[in-house]
């Protein structure tokens, strides 16, 4: 602003800088020049209103003398043991106090309308088009835009862009209405703007599929609300007799219903690709693990997992085609991948570093009595004996073999 070197400043994230006195200039400023203006003047003659209101109330004299005769009307109580005619003393103080009130109320409606409280200014924000702006509000624009955290008017213009894009996902396919965030797409550590046309509404889900930095902090929220951690373990077969091992894996918590599957496909108009009908049937398979949808125009089906819903709409807007209602932003799949993958912890007591669960750390240790593989076995909370390998058959066979670790 003024092309002084005075420091401390402030860095913008397009590597600009800003001293510390026009730093402290604008600090306080969340409107143009002009309407900044109308806004102080606005908080100054309303505050003075309102001081102005309860210096009348505060030296009124109805409500001083109220105030007494309802002091003096519960003592006189006291009289009711002496004679219950004397009743008629504090229902003629009580009544005395309500008119009283009833007049002090009327004098401050009076003064209201002799001076009537100041009417809240219509303020514009620098991203509204009709705003009146100055060469220098254009600068202090430019300021904010890459200001390294959030604006002072953020929070107008999240709701800004929240309106433009309908309070929905911009994914197309997403179903998502609640948890929106507004995301930059070019991010602020790399000079990203807080401007309209940088921001775009996402659900916390592709939100935090995002690669830059501090999305992993999204996806950790996301985590645990969408998905489960199975652990690594053994279980029994259904058509066979003994057991297999089930590595570890994420479980999806919150499957795709048919309800929404409809929903989903009637919101953004799907058509076949094949012969542009618009009418589909969805369903899922009977073990309910996989979905089958068919155009009952031309008999052309498509098959595929039960995921979330966050993902499942999205992934048939690739494959249908989409006649209105379409988003503005591709979900980042090969980041969900990479999410998915992350290597997960295992907890252990005192201060050690988690172990990664991989083949690698699984050592391949052979049972002293009947040669088949160990597996390392962890004491749960409460038990009192110590970590040891054992043998992988015991749930099978029986065998007992063991060694200390």
């Amino acid at each position: 602003m003024c092309n002084g070197i005075q420091s401390p400043g402030l860095l913008l994230n397009d590597k600009s800088y800003l001293c510390k006195r026009c730093f402290e200039k604008i600090s306080f400023i969340q409107y143009p020049e002009k309407y900044e203006t109308i806004r102080r003047n606005y908080v100054s003659s309303r505050e003075a209103w309102n001081q102005a209101r309860q210096k009348l109330i505060e030296f009124c004299n109805y409500r001083k003398f109220a105030n007494l005769i309802n002091v003096v009307g519960w003592i006189s109580l006291l009289l009711l043991f002496i004679n219950m005619y004397l009743m008629i003393i504090p229902v003629f103080l009580f009544a005395s106090r309500y008119n009283l009130l009833s007049l002090h109320k009327q004098k401050v409606r009076d003064w209201a309308n002799r001076f009537s409280e100041p009417k809240e200014p219509i303020l514009k924000h620098f991203h509204d088009p009709s705003a009146e702006m100055t060469e220098n509000d254009h600068i202090i624009l430019h300021i904010f835009d890459h200001w390294p955290g959030y604006p002072p008017y953020w929070a107008y213009l999240r709701e800004v862009v929240l309106s433009r894009d309908n309070n929905r996902c911009q994914v197309t396919g997403c179903p998502s209405r609640v948890s929106l965030h507004i995301h930059h797409g070019r991010p602020v550590s790399k000079g990203g703007a807080h401007c309209p046309t940088n921001l775009v509404t996402l659900c916390a889900f592709h939100h935090g599929l995002e690669p830059d930095t501090g999305h992993a902090l999204v996806w950790a929220d996301v985590k645990t609300k969408y998905f489960t951690l199975v652990r690594e373990h053994e279980r029994q077969n259904r058509a066979t007799d003994g057991y297999h091992n089930v590595r570890a894996h994420l479980r999806r918590l919150e499957l795709i219903s048919e309800a929404e599957l409809a929903s989903i496909m009637s919101y953004y108009d799907m058509s076949c690709p094949f012969c542009s009908g618009m009418y589909f049937t969805g369903k899922l398979n009977k073990e309910k693990t996989r979905i089958i949808i068919k155009c009952t125009n031309c008999d052309n089906a498509i098959e595929g997992p039960r995921q979330l819903a966050e993902e499942t709409g999205p992934r048939l807007a690739d494959i249908l085609i989409c006649t209105k209602n379409k988003g503005v932003y591709q979900a980042n799949w090969e980041m969900l991948s990479y999410r998915k993958d992350e290597k997960w912890g295992e907890w252990v007591k005192g201060k050690k570093k988690a172990t990664v669960i991989t083949k690698k750390n699984r050592l391949q240790m052979t049972c002293p009595l009947c040669g088949a593989p160990m597996k390392r076995i962890v004491p749960r909370s409460g038990d009192k004996w110590p970590t040891f390998w054992g043998c992988s058959k015991y749930n099978t066979t029986g065998c007992k073999g063991s060694v200390k670790e």
